[in-house]
């Protein structure tokens, strides 16, 4: 599943479509949002896909300040501390192994898992990494989704 943004009025191809993976849009639009509360309040469904969105000047708007970010290095320091947290927490027992190694569930036996002691949640480890490893953020997405925000005309997330 991922999330699809549309530009209302593009003034070039890079306004026409932005899309992440939720893996990806997830963090993008936290960080929007934690960073400029201000210019993202027109938009009160950023982890949606109901539409909602940003008209063309505060699309703009929100382009300049993602821009300042990344000149500034703002968003690579976010970028590095959101790294560093997610480093540090703990990793957590398997929820479809329940830390055995092995899945015995109705899918694991079907699958085969169980006979083969193993769990394809954990790799047979019996834990993994936290759930928030699973979404990414890097500097360079940010990059591509203010370059779109600026030429979009105002958005729509869909």
């Amino acid at each position: 599943m991922g999330m699809d943004v549309f530009g209302k009025a593009p003034v070039s191809t890079e306004g026409e479509y932005f899309r992440n993976s939720v893996w990806w849009w997830h963090p993008l639009a936290e960080y929007i949002t934690d960073s400029h509360p201000d210019l993202a309040a027109a938009c009160t469904l950023w982890h949606t896909n109901d539409g909602d969105g940003l008209d063309a000047a505060d699309a703009v708007a929100l382009a300049d300040a993602l821009t300042a970010d990344l000149d500034s290095g703002a968003t690579a320091l976010y970028e590095a501390e959101r790294n560093a947290q997610i480093a540090s927490l703990p990793r957590e027992t398997c929820k479809l192994c329940a830390g055995t190694g092995t899945r015995s569930d109705d899918i694991g036996i079907e699958m085969g898992f169980t006979a083969r002691g193993w769990c394809n949640g954990c790799d047979g480890i019996g834990d993994r990494e936290p759930w928030a490893a699973s979404y990414a953020f890097e500097v360079a997405n940010v990059a591509e989704f203010a370059k779109f925000a600026r030429a979009s005309g105002g958005f729509e997330i869909c």
